[in-house]
This record gives C-alpha cells, structure tokens and sequence, in this order.
C-alpha cells in the first residue's frame, strides 16, 4: 500500500491484534464532535455496540479508508477483549499516579496528558471520570461505553497527530499483552488523588434511574437544573443526536430511540429493540416499562455520569450559562442530600 493508506495499514494492524475499532470524525468538520467524536460524516448513534462486539475487517478497512480521504480518525473502542484505558489529564498528578498505576507497555499522548493502555475484568472495572468539586478534571478511566482516539488521527485543537509515548504500540501488542489491572484500580486512583483536590464522599457516580429526584426549594444549583432540563425540552435537536443512543431518530419534532441502559423484555440484541424512549415536547417516557425521564436523568443514563457531570455536558449545549463553578456541584449536594432523606423517610 502507498503512504496514502496510512490509516488503513494501522485499522487492518490493530484489528488482528484483537481490537474493535471506531471511524472519528474528521478534526476540521464544521459542527461538534469534531475530530474526537465517533463517526464519518457526523457523529454515529450506537457506537457503544462496538465495546462488547466489533466491526468486520472490511468495515474498518473502509472505516481506514475513508480516513485517508477526508481527514476522518480512528479510535478504540474500550471495553472489547477487557481493554481499559486510564486518561490522566491533570499533570501535577501525573508522576504519583505513575508510581501507583502497574507500568503500562503501550502510551499515547495529544494534546495534554498521557492514555494507558491496559486490559482488566470489565465487568469490575466501569467507566469513571475523577474531578475535584470544583469539576477540575483529573482521570478518566475508560471502560466499556468509552472511547478514546488513536494515532495518527488530528487532534482538533492543536491540528497535530496523536502520537505513540512508547516503543510498544496497539499496532504491534495484542490484546493479551497489554498489562493486566487489578479489579479495585478505581479505588486505588480515588485514593492517590485526595492529594490533589478529589473527594470519594463528593463524588457522585452514576445513579440507576429513580434516584434522580424532583428538586424543591430555592438553591443556585436546582434552579440551574430545572432552567437546562426546560431549555432541552423545548430544544432536543442540540443534545439529543449527540447522545449516540442506538437507532435514533427524527419522529414529528422529537426523536425515539431504544433506551439502551435497561434491560430488554423481550431479550432482543439492542439493534433489534423497539424505539420505545420517545423525546416530545411534553415530557421524555420509556414506553417499554412506563417510566418518565428529566432531560438530566437521560444523560446521566446514556453517558454513564453523574448528575453535575450531566449538567455539565447539556447545559452549554442548550445555551444555559453555569456562571458560578460551584453551582452545579451544589446542585449535585442537593440530590444526594434529597435521596438520603428519600432513603431514611
């Protein structure tokens, strides 16, 4: 193959060494998502599918190919074969959390940061994102659900390659040669990042739906949830194709979509589940089991987050401004402090 095919040559590298694949949007197309995004021409719906079962090689083949042509990416899908990925962006934090991590063979480093390649029981080990209550950044640990992207995509910001930090790459190392994780490294990053700001008892996961209580009273933080959860309602085409919920799509002046995060009734393959998550005007209801959805409680199910964290994502996307840092975090307060009277009523 010439030098043009170089995305191509590393898709067809990484597929035999055992991993599933992703195509990334181009870094120069005009709209979000933009080089970081799964996708071709926009972002795709359902790419979490690829975490548990991967493409054809001539898929991403063409996935490589089209890549060279119009300045597309590649990117892994984590989760497939036990792949976990730990992204350390905050840098002061950087040499404690090397001293603790197990030494991993394969790095790649963009803009910021460093990404570890490794493999580990994703079963055990979930997708997790660290921040200080402030929502400073400091590791995301990428598990099934999750992407990252690969050399030699752009990245966006910076309009360089993605590049490899060490000698071994995912072109030349399998997926059984990858260093193993311990099933508890999530407790083990929370506990090497205290000394930078994050606080376990602070931080909030990913609730299952029901816990996401009505707010009442007059905080900073509630009143900016209700504001974003009014302003997605009456704007679902700027938040909700960017979800990358399975087969969604227009319907009247909403969409539908299969409401991925539960289990199926029927025991269908997500692909072959009915479109029961209506997005209308008047609410969001899963139909297949009655329940009803804030626009909040969608993402923090579709993207596996906490609450503040799905403020974050919808917010901007909606044109509600967070104004103070600490506001949603507050508002995050305010829920646990709601669901632990809830519990003990």
């Amino acid at each position: 193959m010439s030098d043009s095919s170089a995305f191509e040559r590393a898709a067809l590298a990484m597929y035999g060494n055992g991993y599933s694949l992703l195509p990334i949007v181009p870094h120069n197309a005009p709209f979000e998502g933009r080089g970081k995004a799964p996708g071709t021409d926009c972002p795709m719906a359902g790419w979490q599918d690829y975490c548990t079962e991967r493409a054809s090689i001539h898929k991403t083949a063409a996935w490589g190919r089209r890549a060279d042509r119009c300045g597309g990416g590649l990117g892994l899908a984590c989760g497939f074969g036990g792949v976990v990925v730990v992204d350390i962006d905050f840098e002061p934090a950087m040499d404690a959390l090397l001293a603790m991590l197990p030494q991993s063979n394969v790095q790649k480093k963009g803009r910021k940061g460093i990404s570890l390649f490794y493999r580990g029981n994703t079963d055990a080990i979930r997708s997790r994102n660290f921040r200080t209550p402030e929502r400073i950044g400091l590791v995301d640990l990428l598990s099934e659900g999750k992407q990252t992207v690969l050399p030699p995509s752009i990245h966006p910001d910076t309009g360089e390659p993605y590049y490899w930090w060490t000698d071994d790459t995912l072109l030349d190392v399998s997926i059984d040669q990858l260093t193993e994780l311990p099933d508890d490294i999530a407790e083990r990053i929370g506990e090497a990042l205290k000394a930078y700001g994050y606080d376990p008892q602070a931080d909030r996961r990913y609730k299952p739906h029901g816990e996401h209580v009505a707010l009442a009273g007059g905080s900073d933080g509630a009143s900016l949830f209700r504001e974003a959860n009014n302003a997605a309602l009456a704007n679902f085409h700027a938040w909700v194709p960017y979800l990358g919920l399975q087969r969604c799509c227009r319907a009247g002046g909403g969409f539908k979509a299969v409401a991925e995060w539960r289990a199926s009734g029927s025991g269908r393959a997500l692909h072959l589940r009915a479109l029961n998550l209506s997005f209308k005007a008047d609410g969001i209801r899963d139909f297949g089991d009655g329940r009803g959805y804030t626009p909040i409680d969608v993402v923090m199910e579709a993207r596996r987050v906490s609450a503040s964290e799905a403020l974050d994502w919808l917010a901007p996307r909606v044109g509600v401004t967070l104004g103070d840092p600490e506001a949603s975090a507050l508002a995050d307060r305010v829920i646990a402090n709601s669901i632990r009277k809830k519990k003990g009523a």
